[in-house]
C-alpha cells in the first residue's frame, strides 16, 4: 500500500484512535511511520536481503577446525561474528575467505 493514497478523512480517523495512547503523535509523524513499515513478506527493492550467516558449528565443520577454536577465534576478532540470543552467528563469505587462505588451522 502507497501511504501516499491514504485519503484524508481516514488518515485523520487514525490519527483520532492513536491520540490518546501517543499522544505526541501527529499526522505528519504518523505519515512518517508508515513510509518505514512494510508488510510481512513484502520485499523492498531498496534493501539488499542479509548476508548468510553460519552456526559456530558449522563454520568450525567447514574450517576443520574444534568449536572451541572457532569460538576463540571470534572472540579475538580473528574471525567475524555476532552473537544473536546465545548462539554465535559468523559470515558465511568471512569463513569462506578464511579457508580459502588455509588460516583456520
Amino acid at each position: 500500500m502507497k501511504v501516499n493514497t491514504i485519503p484524508a478523512p481516514t488518515l485523520t480517523a487514525i490519527h483520532t484512535l492513536l491520540a490518546p495512547h501517543v499522544p505526541e503523535i501527529t499526522p505528519t509523524a504518523l505519515v512518517a511511520a508508515l513510509r518505514g513499515y512494510e508488510l510481512e513478506g513484502e520485499a523492498r527493492p531498496d534493501r539488499e536481503p542479509p548476508p548468510p550467516m553460519l552456526a559456530l558449528e558449522d563454520a568450525a565443520a567447514a574450517l576443520s577446525i574444534s568449536v572451541c577454536t572457532a569460538r576463540r577465534m571470534v572472540k579475538s576478532g580473528r574471525l567475524p561474528g555476532r552473537k544473536v540470543g546465545k548462539l554465535w552467528r559468523i559470515p558465511a563469505a568471512a569463513v569462506k575467505a578464511l579457508a580459502a587462505t588455509g588460516e583456520g588451522r
